[in-house]
């Protein structure tokens, strides 16, 4: 979203913190939570490593757009996201085996 028309959102809701933070939060969980779901069931370090990748990648992407600054802040905001969406299907799956012991 452009600069401009962002911050416009941003002040208009007045909100206390940035949306396209929040979003990339958002975006990084979800991406987490499908890549571990079946069918995929990717291993949990193969997402965090795609996650990183990826954040470090956007965030190096910036350095080619006008009025975008690379931040390490919003690569551990990718990264927060990430592991909390492994964290959930970390403890589904083991609330799952705990409940049906007999679908192993």
């Amino acid at each position: 979203m452009p600069n401009a028309w962002r911050n416009g959102v941003e002040h208009s809701l007045n909100v206390p913190f940035s949306l396209s933070s929040w979003a990339h939060f958002v975006v990084f969980c979800g991406m987490s939570l499908l890549l571990m779901m079946r069918p995929l069931a990717c291993p949990a370090r193969w997402v965090l490593l795609l996650a990183l990748t990826l954040a470090l990648l956007t965030e190096a992407l910036q350095f080619l757009a006008v009025d975008r600054h690379p931040r390490l802040l919003d690569v551990g905001i990718d990264m927060a996201g990430a592991i909390l969406g492994v964290a959930v299907m970390v403890v589904c799956r083991r609330w799952a085996d705990s409940a049906c012991p007999s679908a192993r």
